[in-house]
C-alpha cells in the first residue's frame, strides 16, 4: 500500500487554491493549510477528508515546529518576512522548503547550512518570479547548446485584467494580494545595457511604452534586480538585461503620482476614526478645510480636476463626505480598502498572466531575435490565471521532490533542465504553454 504524503502549506490567500486542489484532488496527498484565518483554509478545503485546516499565526513558533515534525515539505505561501524562521526550523528537521519569493539574501544566506544538512530550499517558483525564469533558462540553454552568443535580454511578466474585462479606469484590478503591491511599489529596481548597470530607485519614472510581439502595446517598468541573473543563468557579464513588468499604459504616472502625495505610504499608522474621506484628504495636502477639496488637491500637484489621476481618484472616493471604513492604518490601508472595494474581480470576470521573454543571439553567420511568450486568462466562475500561475508550479515541484526526481541541496532556484523541464510541462497540461518564434536579423 502506497504510503500517504503529507505537505504543509503555510498561509490561504489570494492564490492558494489551486494548488491545494492539485495536492488533495491529483496527487490524493494530505495537506496541512495552516492560516491566521482558520476560515479561509476551511473553505479551501470545502470539507475533503485529505485537507486539515490549522489556525496558526506566525508568532506561534512550538505550533509551527510541530506542523514541519508532521509533513515531508513545506510550502511557504506567507510574507518575505516570516520567511527565515521557518527555513531554520526546515533545517532543523531536514525537512524541503518551497517558496514563490525570490531568492533574496534572507534566504539565501541559509544555502550552506542546506546542503550540510542535505535539505532543498526551492525559491522563485511562481509566475515572476518563476515561469519568466523557467522559461528563460530553457531558451538560454537552448542558445547554448546551439554554440550561439547571446547580446540582450529582455523579459516581461504581468497580471492584468484580461481584455475582455478591463474595465475600470485604473486599468488594473486585484487577483493576489494588494498589500505586496504596495511593498513592491517602494522597492527600487536595477537593470543593465552592454555591461553598464543601471540603478532605478524611482522605478515608476523610468517607465516606457513596449509593442509585446503578438500580443499589444503596453507600459514597462523595471522589476527587482535583473543584474543577479548573469550569475544564475551564466550569462555574459557584459550583456545587456531587463526584467520588468507589463501595465496598462498610463498605470506608472498613476503610481507616480500616488507616492507623490504619499497616499503610498507604509509605515505611519493613523487613527482614521471619526475621519471621512475628503477630510483626509484635506490634511494629506494641509488643507483647513473640505470645502472645494477636489479643486485644491489638484492645485497642490499642479494639476486640472479633469486631469486623467484625479478622475481616478474620484471613481475610487477619496473625495467623498463618507466616512472612512478603517479605525486606523496607514495611508497604504486606506488605499488598499478602497482599491479592494471597486477593483476586486467579480467572480465571471477573467485575470491574465503574460510571461514575454526575447533574446537577441548571435552565431558565427547570422543573428536571430528569439521569442517565447505565455498568456493565460482566468476560467469564468473559478480561479484566475494568476492563482494557477503561482501556485501550480510549487505544487508540481513539490510532488517532483517527493518522487525523488528534483534531489538538489541548498538554496536554489528551478534553473537546472532536470527541474524547470518538469514543471514547464506539466504546465502545459494546465494550459500555461509558451509560444516560441525565432526571427531571423
Amino acid at each position: 500500500m502506497r504510503k500517504m504524503r503529507k505537505i504543509a502549506v503555510l498561509g490561504a490567500g489570494y492564490v492558494v487554491k489551486p494548488m491545494i486542489n492539485y495536492f488533495i484532488d491529483i496527487c490524493k496527498y494530505e495537506v496541512i493549510v495552516a492560516t491566521r484565518t482558520v476560515s479561509k483554509a476551511e473553505k479551501i478545503i470545502a470539507g475533503r477528508s485529505l485537507g486539515i485546516p490549522v489556525s496558526w499565526t506566525t508568532d506561534q513558533v512550538d505550533a509551527l515546529e510541530k506542523i514541519i515534525m508532521e509533513v515531508e515539505i513545506v510550502i511557504v505561501m506567507i510574507p518575505r518576512s516570516c520567511h527565515a524562521a521557518v527555513a531554520e526550523l526546515c533545517l532543523k528537521h531536514k525537512t524541503p522548503m518551497i517558496t514563490t519569493d525570490f531568492k533574496h539574501p534572507g534566504i539565501a544566506c541559509f544555502d550552506k547550512e542546506a546542503k550540510k544538512q542535505g535539505t532543498l530550499i526551492l525559491t522563485e517558483l511562481g509566475e515572476d518570479p518563476g515561469l519568466d525564469n523557467m522559461g528563460l533558462k530553457q531558451m538560454i540553454d537552448e542558445v547554448h547548446s546551439e554554440g550561439g552568443k547571446i547580446t540582450e535580454i529582455i523579459s516581461y511578466g504581468a497580471g492584468l485584467p484580461s481584455f475582455e474585462h478591463n474595465r475600470n479606469p485604473w486599468g488594473y484590478k486585484f487577483s493576489w494580494d494588494p498589500n505586496g503591491l504596495m511593498r513592491s511599489a517602494v522597492s527600487p529596481a536595477t537593470y543593465q545595457v552592454k555591461g553598464k548597470v543601471i540603478e532605478v530607485p524611482a522605478k515608476f519614472e523610468h517607465h516606457k511604452i513596449v509593442d509585446v510581439h503578438g500580443i499589444g502595446a503596453f507600459e514597462t517598468y523595471p522589476s527587482n534586480d535583473s543584474t543577479r541573473y548573469l550569475k544564475e543563468f551564466e550569462l555574459d557579464k557584459n550583456i545587456s538585461i531587463y526584467k520588468g513588468l507589463l501595465r496598462f499604459i498610463g498605470y506608472s504616472n498613476t503610481m507616480v503620482n500616488l507616492l507623490k502625495i504619499k497616499l503610498i505610504e507604509n509605515t505611519e499608522e493613523k487613527d482614521f476614526e471619526n475621519t471621512t474621506y475628503c477630510q483626509f484628504i484635506a490634511e494629506l495636502i494641509g488643507s483647513p478645510s473640505t470645502e472645494d477639496i477636489k479643486i485644491k488637491f489638484a492645485k497642490s500637484l499642479n494639476m486640472e480636476t479633469n486631469d486623467d489621476f484625479i478622475k481616478k481618484l474620484d471613481w475610487l472616493g477619496m473625495f467623498d463626505d463618507v466616512q472612512i471604513s478603517l479605525n486606523k492604518g496607514t495611508n497604504s490601508n486606506l488605499l488598499v480598502d478602497l482599491m479592494l472595494k471597486k477593483m476586486a474581480y467579480k467572480p465571471h470576470e477573467k485575470d491574465m498572466i503574460i510571461v514575454h521573454n526575447e533574446m537577441f543571439v548571435e552565431f558565427p553567420d547570422r543573428k536571430e531575435k528569439r521569442v517565447s511568450s505565455m498568456l493565460n486568462e482566468g476560467i469564468p466562475n473559478g480561479d484566475s490565471a494568476m492563482s494557477r500561475a503561482v501556485s501550480l508550479p510549487p505544487a508540481i515541484a513539490a510532488k517532483l521532490i517527493l518522487e525523488g526526481k528534483i534531489t538538489n541541496t541548498g538554496v536554489c532556484m528551478p534553473s537546472t533542465k532536470e527541474m524547470y523541464e518538469p514543471i514547464l510541462e506539466e504546465m502545459e497540461t494546465f494550459g500555461f504553454s509558451f509560444k516560441k518564434e525565432t526571427i531571423i536579423l
